[in-house]
């Protein structure tokens, strides 16, 4: 995998948990659990990664990683918000 299929990688296991970041209560267990959940699987695609692929640690790919978590749990809210707005 390179540090591309990567950071998109965590931009799509982060995303649907943004959107149960959303719903929950700021600071509450649910919000905790969708913040720290994802975070599980993409160090085990880095693991992989390294393991498996043999691409080494470097810092590009960690800010990318970093990037694309932020902008999916970030867009991930404001659409649900957008959703909930223009429901009713």
């Amino acid at each position: 995998m390179s540090n591309i299929f990567l950071a998109i990688f965590t931009f799509l296991v982060a995303f649907p948990f943004g959107f149960w970041r959303a719903k929950s209560k700021f600071r509450s267990r649910d919000w905790m659990l969708a913040v720290h959940i994802p975070v599980v699987f993409i160090v085990l695609a880095r693991l992989v990664n390294k393991f498996y692929f043999h691409i080494g640690f470097s810092w590009q790919s960690l800010v990318m990683n970093i990037v694309a978590f932020m902008l999916a749990q970030y867009l991930a809210g404001l659409i649900y918000k957008y959703r909930i707005k223009n429901r009713y």
